[in-house]
């Protein structure tokens, strides 16, 4: 920045980028960072009646005088006349450490308060970037982790900006010098017992004693961490597409076997995140290519991850909540068979349902639903034939884990179908026009 108030240009940049824009929200904690974003946003936005600004808070209650940072917080922004939202919050422990468990949190309030089409402006800057680089090299992040903090990216249902990634946190203090500015001081922002907080008062200024310029210098390579980080997102997205079996959300192991590690690493980094879920740790990748993807061909087995696990079956790699063993179920259906709830499947049995599958309900009396227990047989096809469900299952291309939880129904004490696979020919729905007492094939695997 050129300019003697690089704040004030930081922001009128982002302003101007974003023509269409009307609705502003800065992320006011009361600290001086948010208090000068504040100040400025007031002076460029406050005064057009196009625009519309307000502010949100979030208090963590962590700290005894929170109650007390809100009043000042609420004192403040009605000095400046905008409109304050505020949350008050419960952090819970996320295994991440307190600064995640809190930001978290914090998020959670952001995202419920958060307009459409709305930017919220957070008063990061050049510190806070060069802070999160290096935390993330030091955890031994690839591009993705090394790109840091975004300057913009979609939130909720608006977008989260932070337009003074930019500028120096000596600009930030010489505004609020300049308007005598009065904010809280968080006396947690002192604990070194706090990665961030170690590296922002012991490392950095030493870093900057030796290369003055280090705070831009790692910003600067935080930037081309993003750009090689979108580079191979692209690549990524491609070879997902490829990878991917049509019509599901698994993925085919003998396509992702033939791509390079680091590419095949860059997959399941991606058909994770389109999860929603944490990204795996470099170990669990090796894991998951090692055991499961390269593995011989008629190898299963599982890796878990974090909250949630990979499992392979035949060609297919599956991404799943962990799996529990399914209890043994059995439940009376009596007619005329309103819909039944099997809670132990996850699964509701309807009438409709049965008769797209061509099961033939009786009039009267009832029907039996439970888990196999081993062994059942089902007599399928013309001439009619008897068939091992365990067979069925396969041959279906069930994996193992789901089979428990598939319905067996009985009619007068004989297995009258396998639910959404297979209807015994006894009990098999007439189609029109028949006498033949044969049913159709409606509701069956191909």
């Amino acid at each position: 920045m050129t300019s003697s108030r690089p704040v004030r240009e930081a922001l009128a940049h982002h302003v101007a980028r974003h023509p269409d824009v009307t609705r502003w929200c800065v992320a006011y904690s009361g600290g001086m960072d948010s208090h000068v974003l504040l100040h400025v946003a007031v002076d460029l936005l406050g005064a057009d009646d196009t625009m519309t600004l307000r502010a949100v808070h979030v208090d963590h209650a962590l700290h005894e005088d929170s109650v007390e940072w809100t009043r000042h917080v609420a004192t403040v922004a009605a000095s400046l006349g905008v409109v304050l939202a505020t949350h008050r919050v419960q952090v819970a422990e996320t295994g991440e450490g307190p600064e995640a468990a809190a930001r978290a949190a914090r998020y959670g309030a952001f995202a419920a308060e958060l307009r459409p089409g709305e930017h919220l402006l957070l008063a990061q800057h050049a510190g806070d970037q060069a802070e999160t680089f290096l935390m993330q090299a030091l955890r031994g992040s690839g591009p993705d982790g090394l790109a840091s903090i975004p300057r913009k990216r979609a939130f909720a249902a608006g977008v989260m900006a932070r337009p003074l990634l930019g500028c120096p946190r000596e600009a930030l203090a010489a505004e609020a010098e300049a308007a005598g500015l009065r904010w809280i001081e968080d006396p947690s922002n002192d604990d070194l017992s706090f990665d961030r907080n170690y590296l922002r008062h012991e490392i950095l200024p030493r870093l900057e004693a030796r290369w003055p310029a280090a705070t831009r210098t790692l910003g600067r390579t935080a930037l081309r961490a993003s750009a090689a980080s979108q580079t191979l997102l692209g690549i990524a997205q491609e070879d997902l597409g490829q990878v991917r079996v049509r019509g599901v959300g698994e993925l085919s192991v003998s396509e992702l076997r033939v791509l390079p590690r680091e590419r095949a690493y860059n997959v399941l980094r991606l058909w994770v995140r389109q999860a929603g879920l944490r990204m795996p740790r470099l170990q669990d990748l090796v894991q998951v290519l090692d055991t499961l993807v390269r593995a011989r061909d008629d190898s299963g087995g599982i890796v878990g991850v974090r909250d949630y696990e990979l499992r392979r079956y035949r060609d297919r790699l599956y991404l799943l909540e962990p799996q529990f063993e399914t209890p043994d179920f059995e439940h009376e259906w009596r007619a005329p068979f309103v819909d039944l709830a099997v809670p132990e499947a996850g699964l509701e049995l309807t009438r409709e349902a049965c008769h797209r599958q061509g099961i033939a309900l009786p009039a009267s009396g009832s029907v039996t639903v439970r888990s196999r227990e081993g062994g059942e047989l089902i007599r399928l096809g013309e001439p009619a034939f008897h068939k091992e469900v365990k067979k069925l299952l396969q041959e279906s291309g069930v994996p193992p884990w789901r089979r428990a939880a598939i319905p067996l129904l009985y009619i007068d004490g004989r297995l009258a179908a396998v639910w959404n696979l297979a209807v015994a020919a006894d009990f098999r729905t007439r189609p029109l026009g028949s006498s033949d007492g044969v049913a159709s094939d409606e509701g069956l695997p191909a």
